[in-house]
């Protein structure tokens, strides 16, 4: 069964509207709700708990398994070992709020609004810029991770569409 485009473009909107006041945890919900609604079902999915989130990415170099780290515990990236935990760290570089664009600086402006400095602290280097610490190589860290994880098109036009073939 296909998910009705008219539906989700009502609920998209019911979601958006219920933005406005919320706080904390219960702004992070709302937030991933209206991504779902709006087909940005990969960014509604991960947790953007930016006091201790970790991703899993191969560098888009030479594919070393690296760890993302953005929280209480730090901004960067690393190999993870597992006996000595991550090694060869390396800052991330995140972006600065005014130059995020599409769904990222949608994100971050309803973060802003909403008062969450965490949330949109972390944005920033989730939308930032990762160096690998095996090749040295630097990529956009949310291009690459929408790239091996992300599926298809929002279906609302609300939410600013992704297009990474530009």
């Amino acid at each position: 069964m296909r998910a009705n485009p008219e539906a989700l473009a009502v609920l998209h909107r019911l979601a958006q509207a219920r933005l406005q006041g919320c706080a904390g945890p219960e702004l992070v919900r709302q937030l991933q709700d209206t991504l779902a609604f709006a087909g940005y079902t990969f960014w509604a999915s991960i947790s953007l708990d930016f006091t201790d989130e970790h991703y899993h990415l191969g560098c888009s170099h030479c594919a070393t398994r690296l760890a993302i780290v953005i929280g209480d515990y730090g901004r960067y990236s690393a190999v993870r070992d597992h006996d000595d935990g991550d090694i060869h760290r390396v800052p991330l570089a995140p972006s600065k709020p005014a130059d995020l664009t599409r769904i990222g600086g949608w994100m971050h402006g309803i973060a802003a609004t909403g008062g969450d400095t965490t949330l949109a602290n972390g944005l920033t280097y989730l939308f930032g810029r990762v160096t690998c610490s095996r090749c040295g190589s630097r990529f956009d860290l949310a291009e690459w991770l929408e790239a091996e994880y992300g599926p298809g098109q929002p279906v609302d036009p609300i939410v600013p569409r992704t297009d990474r073939s530009a």
